[in-house]
């Protein structure tokens, strides 16, 4: 039974009671009661009041409407979304510690940087201001909000703070909860509910992760700021049959176009929604064995490399923070009853997340989350999901040693899309080898009709060759055909169709027994094909058919072809892009093979090297 039939069979009266009591039932007590917070985690406790102590020493960050024209005037998005993400960060981390210490300078504060957020013109970040751009104007209308992540982002927090410090605020501030319900209504509830047409609703069809993101942030404002029943039902109603439309929409394999990165503001977003609901419901929902929830967790554990290293399609780093909201997933496996989900969970665990007041609050008072004993990583020996065509193994089941390869399949019009039909990435001891950039710091051109002009989404820079000149264009129809699994230890696919001319099929397999990854790509004697690496690490022997290279990690992986094919033309590009630099280091490299005419195939094999 899908979330909104679960829903609406639910009895008038116990959906009434889960609103109207949603404060007592979510589980995340107030300010004044102080058993529970002064026993909360040491290391978690520390580490919040040591930031807010040196957030306090320190101007309060200001945004700014040059900063927020600069979207416009010359694509920089970080000049403005840099601050406005800092004024939220304080003023959570000021929540935070007034909620743990009861401290009147730390409710001060928080006030503070309510009122703070409360004042801005917008809480809309510029990429999204499509009012604004309608208007040919850079300056948002107060009257004319637009509802977006930004937005979404900023309600969250006055939610929250509000469940926690209600109490305080009304004795420090008298006035402010009123001005944070009048804010969230004005900016957030009444906008969703009067205008349908947000594109993130999903209602055409195209669902991604701004849908769960934003609903789960509205379904808080809902309970813990709308004080009207009438309204608060209507936008649960309304957040409860968004929720079920992304969920129908993910594939049953469990896997996520977007991405790694992405899976947590997506699939990680969803079930924090649904665990809001969950609680409030006092478990009469039974969202966690809805299909495809149990395969949705995993995704992780699949994804994973080891060291904090993934495998990264579409945008996203290769190596993200490891602070990322582990417990989320550690109470999905409980619920789920998901062992190996809760042992991913737990190896990764740290003093708290990085983002998000509700799944900081949540994580604090989640005692079986600080009490779980962390294990090793359950590293599968093989991951397909065959719905996004993404296959991913490794040399040793349970071991990021030795080699790992991903084959990714798919088509090219896929969330965050990169032209990477059939590319492949090759980890050696965890470090990728062969590697996706993934995603660059983004600009205005990083989802407009430009988006292609980035070097790090195009084809020709990821590991799939250019054929008859030509690199992988953008749009559903250049895809891979018959993607075929080999066992566990690789898969066959064809590329034909995902280049404008020629005939390609391209094998890529790990050799257990030979500890080596082997690529081999055959195509019709007439087409003309250029075989594109990208490379991480540092070049330290290259010669005719073969390239050693320092990995990341400090290992020696060996590149190996037909020397008759000669050296290959070895590029080395710097890496200017903050985001790119902070997982690759300042350079990137990739290797160029002109296979030449005569041949129908070529094959590299990767395999551990020794020093020379």
């Amino acid at each position: 039974m899908s979330i909104a039939h679960q829903w609406h069979a639910l009895s008038p009266a116990i959906r009434s009671a889960a609103l109207d009591s949603a404060r007592d039932r979510v589980g995340v007590p107030e300010l004044r009661e102080r058993a529970v917070w002064e026993s909360r985690t040491a290391s978690a406790r520390a580490a919040i009041l040591a930031r807010a102590d040196s957030d306090r020493g320190k101007p309060w960050p200001h945004t700014l409407l040059s900063d927020f024209a600069r979207y416009w005037r010359d694509g920089v998005r970080t000049a403005y979304e840099g601050p406005a993400g800092e004024l939220r960060q304080r003023t959570s981390t000021a929540v935070l510690a007034a909620v743990l210490t009861a401290d009147e300078q730390y409710v001060d504060e928080a006030a503070d940087g309510l009122l703070l957020l409360c004042e801005q013109t917008t809480w809309c970040w510029a990429a999204h201001e499509s009012f604004a751009t309608a208007r040919q104007e850079v300056v948002a209308d107060p009257a004319e909000p637009y509802l977006d992540l930004g937005a979404a982002e900023t309600v969250e927090i006055l939610a929250w703070a509000d469940l926690v410090l209600g109490a305080a605020l009304d004795e420090r501030v008298p006035g402010l909860r009123r001005r944070l319900r009048e804010e969230a209504r004005r900016r957030v509830l009444q906008p969703f509910v009067d205008d349908r047409r947000w594109h993130w609703l999903g209602l055409d069809g195209h669902l991604h992760n701004w849908n769960p993101w934003i609903h789960g942030h509205i379904l808080a404002a809902a309970l813990f700021l709308e004080t009207d029943p009438a309204t608060r039902a209507q936008v649960v109603e309304l957040v409860v049959d968004g929720l079920d439309r992304y969920l129908r929409a993910l594939p049953a394999d469990g896997g996520c176009d977007e991405g790694y990165a992405y899976w947590w503001n997506g699939p990680a977003r969803l079930a924090s929604a649904l665990e809001l609901l969950d609680r409030v419901t006092q478990g009469a929902l039974h969202p966690w064995h809805c299909d495809p929830l149990p395969e949705v967790a995993r995704y992780p554990q699949r994804m994973a490399l080891g060291d904090d290293w993934y495998v990264n399609v579409g945008d996203g780093p290769a190596r993200p923070s490891p602070r990322q909201p582990w417990d989320v997933l550690h109470r999905w496996g409980r619920r789920s009853g998901d062992p190996a989900v809760m042992a991913q969970a737990v190896a990764h665990r740290k003093e708290l997340p990085e983002v998000g007041l509700g799944r900081a609050l949540f994580a604090l008072v989640d005692d079986d989350w600080w009490q779980a004993e962390p294990g090793p990583l359950p590293l599968p020996r093989w991951s397909w999901l065959p719905d996004v065509q993404l296959l991913v193994t490794r040399q040793y089941d349970g071991s990021a040693d030795g080699w790992a390869l991903a084959v990714k399949g798919g088509h090219n019009d896929e969330n965050h899309n990169h032209n990477d039909v059939g590319s492949v990435i090759a980890a050696l001891d965890a470090a990728p080898v062969l590697i996706d950039l993934g995603q660059p710091t983004y600009t205005a051109i990083s989802f407009s009709e430009r988006r292609y002009e980035q070097w790090v989404v195009r084809s020709e820079w990821h590991n799939v060759p250019v054929v008859d000149g030509k690199q992988q264009e953008p749009g559903r129809q250049w895809r891979a055909t018959d993607f075929a699994v080999r066992r566990d230890a690789g898969a066959e696919v064809d590329l034909s169709d995902a280049y404008p001319t020629g005939q390609l099929r391209r094998v890529a397999t790990l050799d257990r027994g030979e500890q080596a990854v082997r690529i081999v790509d055959s195509w019709a004697a007439e087409t003309e094909i250029a075989e594109h690496f990208v490379i991480a690490g540092r070049p330290v022997g290259h010669e005719a058919g073969r390239l050693v290279i320092e990995t990341l990690s400090g290992g020696l992986a060996e590149l190996g072809w037909d020397p008759g094919l000669g050296t290959g033309r070895l590029e080395t590009r710097a890496v200017d892009d903050d985001l790119l630099a902070g997982v690759w280091g300042p350079a990137v490299h990739r290797l160029i093979i002109d296979v030449g005419a005569g041949r129908r195939t070529f094959g590299l094999t990767l395999t551990r090297s020794t020093r020379d």
